[in-house]
């Protein structure tokens, strides 16, 4: 029943009316019991109901009177108070057969849980039984769990809610609370959803990490080639940074050429650095490949038939000349964020393995961009990965993960391109495995840098449970309309006709078709109600599952800040008898035969000469203006002078000084001597001297007018110590310089 804008001027007209026609007729029957004037009895209230209730049988009939009266004035003013009606005639199937489903019909234990009471106490909620929460039953205390063993067919949910329509207070919290068996994998783009539950999971038993994609803590890092075994999983990351570097989604000649020479490089920095490979290692191969075009033709040369990356470079090295010089930009530009020295020092090194995931029940914070993600290459490869873990674990486990997971993927499309996240969808729930997807919009997905539409279809169709909260995309409206499907309505119409003599009135009902939910009544939902789409259900009309509905003031205070620390964590502890854990549990190292120093970026991995130009590179990238060319347009753009332009990652690749270039040498085979010079000085003192230089640099500020006039006098010197070094010693000097182009075998 919903009532017109105005409906409150019926309605306050309707209760005056009735107080008026009450006191009428207690004046009525004063006249014709005691008697006496109408008209003076009509200014006499008092006396007149004094009179009306003091008769035992009158007050009986002026108790009731009242309501009587304002019962028929409302009837008979409907039409100004309600909005019309449309009555449900679905069953009769004329135009359509679609119609609202009634939780009863579905809360039963098989589809959806029974043990979804609460009440007003937040912790009578955690008695509820453990499950994904979709929805709150309108006007009762009563929640929409789907649990473990649900007849639909898979447990993954798409989320569509535009930004401010609870998608985190209205699902992601909630499940955050109500799952406390398997482990979770969630995005956290604000970092709020740690803050507020992170003590809380390690007080229901789980391991918590957190990982942080938005400012690259040094604390916690991640490596992608730690998880390189074999040619397939070097392809797989290759292939994966790649799709997300094109920013129109596009995939030419130039770029699948360059995926095959960056799976190449992979291979081949894998099997000699073996457990210390870095993304380092890839762009200083990457720089020297770039600079001299003989440099793959002599390697493969020397390099061994049977060594892993042979047959990979034979086929990536076909190309000469112009051809492979833009193969090679290209390629510069795919992995262009890991020249850049905060990405360097983060992927240095994996502070915890995948695997440790499944070893007991762990809950994994993410935090990723918010707003635009320029370094979706790093996440999208660190969620493929995770993913491609938990399936091997799968395999290894009869087919079955050890610790059921949930992935909450809050601003699912800030992640970036998951390769063959369709064929997850489809095939997760065999290994224990769930996908929540929230999106804003379909658009989200059918955007050709991501999925494109064909495959967008594919990733909607694998999610049998589509919550929908609010979207301001028309074509999304349009499409759940359709969804919904088309209903048969009855309606009746009235009409007058008018002779000489007299008028007629008839009424008839007619049967029309109409959606069962408009485009235009999703894109203006209510804020509090939200749609559920299950596979071979009707659609459900619900209330949103808002946490602080469900758990009070449990998570959030009155303030907006998080409270379980604050007030709520004592009464939980002692409701459970669970006693108080204070510690906190730090990152452990990856699971690898490794020495954790051996994978410092200050060692030989990541030297003092790398570093320099590294961070000269940074500085010119913050001098140069934005242009609409530079790769990584659009939305994607970097912050805070981040980006890398394609002149700079040109002279990544060709234009360094040879004077400037480290060798790339196995760690193993790499150790630093110091010998004396000639002018009896060592290479520790050259060492200083270069940190000592670049401590001055440093302290120089971007808009210092003398910084640029002295970075040319830096280099004047410089070659000037290289020619007078040619100069005296020329053979020695092309010895060197051979010497620190070879590359090991």
């Amino acid at each position: 029943m919903e009532f017109k804008n105005k409906a409150w001027k019926p309605i306050f007209a309707s209760f005056l009316m009735s107080i008026l026609f009450s006191y009428l007729l207690m004046v009525g029957f004063y006249v014709i019991g005691p008697g006496g004037d109408l008209t003076q009895l009509l200014l006499e209230p008092v006396k007149v109901v004094s009179f009306a209730y003091a008769q035992e049988n009158l007050k009986v009939i002026f108790s009731l009177m009242p309501f009587v009266i304002l019962g028929g004035m409302l009837y008979s003013m409907r039409s100004s108070i309600l909005l019309p009606k449309l009555v449900d005639a679905s069953d009769f199937g004329l135009h359509g057969t679609s119609k609202w489903g009634q939780p009863s019909d579905v809360v039963n234990g098989k589809t959806f849980s029974k043990r979804n009471a609460y009440n007003k106490d937040p912790l009578s909620a955690f008695k509820m039984e453990p499950g994904i929460i979709l929805g709150k039953i309108p006007s009762r205390k009563e929640l929409i769990i789907m649990p473990k063993g649900t007849n639909i067919d898979n447990r993954n949910v798409l989320i569509i809610g535009s930004s401010g329509s609870g998608k985190g207070q209205a699902y992601v919290f909630p499940n955050m609370m109500n799952h406390v068996e398997e482990t979770i994998i969630v995005t956290d783009p604000k970092g709020e959803i740690y803050e507020a539950t992170h003590q809380l999971k390690r007080d229901q038993g789980y391991k918590v990490y957190q990982i942080d994609f938005v400012n690259f803590s040094e604390e916690v890092g991640y490596n992608p080639l730690d998880y390189v075994d074999d040619d397939e999983d070097a392809r797989a990351v290759a292939n994966t940074i790649a799709s997300n570097a094109v920013d129109d989604g596009k995939r030419d000649f130039w770029s699948e050429s360059a995926i095959a020479y960056f799976a190449a490089i992979i291979l081949y920095i894998k099997t000699e650095y073996r457990h210390t490979a870095t993304m380092t290692h890839v762009v200083q191969f990457t720089a020297k490949a770039g600079k001299d075009e003989e440099f793959l033709d002599n390697l493969l040369e020397e390099m061994s038939v049977d060594h892993p990356a042979y047959d990979m470079f034979t086929l990536a090295n076909m190309s000469a000349g112009n051809t492979r010089t833009g193969i090679m930009s290209t390629l510069a530009q795919q992995i262009g964020i890991f020249a850049m020295r905060k990405i360097a020092k983060f992927t240095a090194k994996s502070s915890f393995n995948f695997r440790d995931l499944q070893e007991e029940k762990t809950v994994l914070y993410i935090k990723v961009r918010m707003k635009s993600n320029p370094f979706k290459q790093l996440t999208a490869t660190f969620f493929e990965q995770l993913i491609d873990t938990f399936y091997d674990i799968a395999d290894e486990n009869h087919s079955r993960l050890p610790i059921d997971s949930i992935y909450l993927l809050d601003e699912f499309a800030n992640i970036g391109k998951i390769n063959g996240y369709p064929n997850i969808l489809a095939t997760c729930r065999g290994l224990g495995m769930s996908m929540h997807t929230v999106i804003q919009d379909i658009g989200q997905l059918e955007d050709k840098r991501m999925y494109g539409p064909d495959m967008a279809r594919s990733i909607i169709n694998n999610h049998d449970t589509t919550l929908f909260l609010r979207t301001k995309d028309t074509k999304t409206a349009k499409y759940f309309s359709d969804v919904a499907g088309e209903t048969t309505i009855k309606h009746k119409q009235k009409s007058t006709s008018i002779g000489e003599k007299k008028a007629s009135k008839s009424i008839s009902e007619q049967f029309v078709k109409r959606p069962l939910i408009t485009q235009g009544e999703l894109l203006n939902v209510n804020p509090a109600v939200c749609y559920l789409f299950v596979n071979g259900y009707f659609p459900l009309k619900l209330e949103k599952s808002y946490q602080y509905k469900v758990y009070g003031e449990f998570l959030f205070g009155k303030d907006r800040k998080p409270n379980y620390e604050r007030s709520s964590r004592n009464n939980f502890l002692k409701f459970f008898g669970i006693s108080s854990v204070n510690h906190v549990e730090k990152l452990p190292e990856a699971h690898t035969a490794i020495d954790p120093e051996e994978r410092e970026l200050e060692d030989a991995d990541y030297d003092e000469a790398l570093e320099a130009e590294m961070l000269a590179l940074e500085e010119e990238m913050e001098k140069i203006p934005e242009e609409e060319d530079v790769p990584f347009a659009e939305e994607d753009e970097f912050e805070d002078g981040e980006g890398i332009s394609t002149e700079e990652l040109s002279m990544l690749l060709g234009n360094l000084d040879p004077i400037d270039q480290t060798p790339l040498e196995p760690l193993e085979e790499a150790p630093i001597t110091t010998e004396a010079t000639d002018d009896g000085i060592t290479d520790e003192d050259v060492q200083a001297a270069f940190r000592e230089l670049e401590e001055a640099l440093n302290g120089i500020g971007d808009d210092d007018p003398d910084a640029e006039a002295l970075m040319e006098v830096i280099k004047e010197l410089t070659d000037e110590a290289a020619a007078d070094q040619e100069e005296t010693d020329e053979d020695e000097e092309k010895k060197e310089l051979d010497d620190s182009d070879d590359l090991p075998m």
